[in-house]
């Protein structure tokens, strides 16, 4: 995935953040617990040199000596961590637990005798370095007096130990702490990204025609960003429909100046000048097929996607004008279309598309022309088949070009050209089958969605 992505950049700054508070919460918490063994350590200390202090006695020779020592093992084994030492000022002597062996405490210098602990770092046997407790006390009168320094050590490297231990139990948990946030902050991720999505899945349906507006149920924070697009397609249709009115005052304005040069051809033709009657009306023919081909577009690029048109009653309508005409008195009509079918598409345009296909069909047919529809997958197919010669496939690929025109008499109307932009503005397509004998133009269109047929009466 792109870093272009909000989603990941949103998944990359949680995931970052989690794991930066995640570190620092493992290194405070680590050092509390350095801190909190420390603490607990002095205080085991401390319970070692009360009772050195307490053990302080004169022996049955007057001997200044430590008569009860502390009674953890540690003290009598050699080299085991965990020391004791006594000096008896001035002059000695020094007192040492067995662990020290042959070692001596280098205890720093005391300008002063009270009761406070003091604890520090200094280097101990086997080049351990020791954490200290020590009191320099004065001794009661009994005793002479003296002063006397007592100090109990443990070696470091067990507080480190410790430390270490906590920090590897620790860290599974936060590994897994971390990957639950990171999930958690990936379905917030989610959560908080819905609305976008929904925006994109409802612009897919104004695009497909199943929608017009995003509409109002989004959290505040989109709201501004929906009410701008909406606002957007509303100035769309506005500008589409001034558009609209304005190809149709255009196409008002130049049909009377049309009506004129076909009269005008007309008295040509009656005094015999058929040459320029015959030049004025193919202009005012071409001008005729142009302004309505404009007008088709015009009014298909503003169509409301979110409709559907039942093919039935199109037809029905359709046949009933051709059948009118003294080329249609002449053919065989015959319909094969189901009630419930519906393609997306205005009822106008398919009225007109349909009725460019059946008078193209009438005036090539031998005599009988076919309108046949059925549902393919998501799409309709809607065919008109005459008996006529039918088209080659070089005539249908010029047919098909925008701008192709294989009839080139005014009788042509709108022709194919027509239908192709009505069935473009649409989203379908317009083809010719030129396998089968006789004329086969089939439409395909977009199949009305959520379509509920309408029950009319006979």
């Amino acid at each position: 995935m792109s870093m272009r992505s909000l989603r990941v950049r949103l998944l990359a700054g949680a995931a970052t953040f989690i794991l930066v508070a995640l570190a620092l919460a493992a290194f405070a918490l680590t050092s509390l617990f350095e801190r909190h063994v420390t603490q607990w350590m002095d205080s085991e200390l401390a319970n070692h040199l009360n009772q050195l202090i307490a053990g302080v006695d004169r022996n049955a020779s007057g001997n200044i000596v430590i008569a009860r020592a502390p009674a953890d093992p540690r003290f009598q084994k050699p080299l085991s961590g965990l020391y004791w030492q006594v000096e008896i000022e001035p002059a000695g002597p020094v007192y040492r637990s067995r662990s020290l062996w042959d070692a001596t405490l280098d205890l720093p210098a005391e300008a002063a005798i009270d009761d406070d602990l003091r604890n520090y770092e200094l280097s101990g046997p086997a080049a351990q370095s020791l954490h200290v407790v020590e009191r320099r006390i004065a001794l009661p009168a009994r005793l002479d007096g003296k002063t006397a320094r007592i100090a109990v050590g443990i070696d470091a490297a067990d507080l480190a130990a410790a430390t270490r231990s906590f920090a590897g139990a620790l860290l599974p948990y936060l590994a897994l702490l971390a990957l639950l946030l990171i999930a958690a902050g990936s379905a917030q991720v989610a959560i908080g990204l819905r609305p976008l999505a929904t925006i994109r899945q409802r612009l897919t349906a104004i695009g497909a025609g199943t929608q017009t507006r995003l509409g109002n149920d989004f959290p505040e924070e989109v709201m501004p960003l929906v009410s701008e697009i909406d606002a957007q397609l509303d100035a769309r249709e506005r500008q589409i429909e001034k558009a609209r009115a304005r190809a149709a005052d255009l196409a008002h304005g130049l049909k009377t100046p049309l009506q004129v040069l076909a009269s005008d051809a007309e008295r040509l033709h009656a005094k015999g000048e058929t040459e320029i009657a015959g030049e004025i009306d193919d202009i005012r023919a071409t001008m005729q097929r142009h302004i309505e081909r404009e007008l088709t577009r015009a009014r298909s690029s503003a169509a409301n996607m979110n409709v559907a048109t039942e093919l039935l009653p199109i037809a029905q309508r359709v046949l009933r004008v051709a059948q009118r005409t003294p080329a249609g008195e002449r053919i065989a009509w015959t319909t094969d279309i189901a009630p419930q079918l519906a393609a997306r598409i205005d009822a106008d345009d398919l009225t007109e598309a349909l009725g460019n296909l059946v008078e193209n069909a009438t005036r090539h047919a031998a005599g009988a022309i076919t309108i046949r529809a059925h549902a393919e997958s998501e799409t309709i197919a809607l065919a008109v088949l005459d008996d006529g010669p039918g088209m080659s496939a070089e005539d249908a690929e010029i047919a098909m070009r925008r701008g192709g025109r294989l009839d080139t008499s005014g009788s042509a109307g709108l022709g194919l050209a027509i239908v192709g932009d009505i069935m473009e503005a649409w989203d379908g397509t317009l083809n010719i089958d030129t396998s089968a004998p006789g004329g086969n133009i089939v439409l395909r269109l977009p199949a009305a969605i959520n379509h509920k047929p309408v029950h009319r009466q006979p």
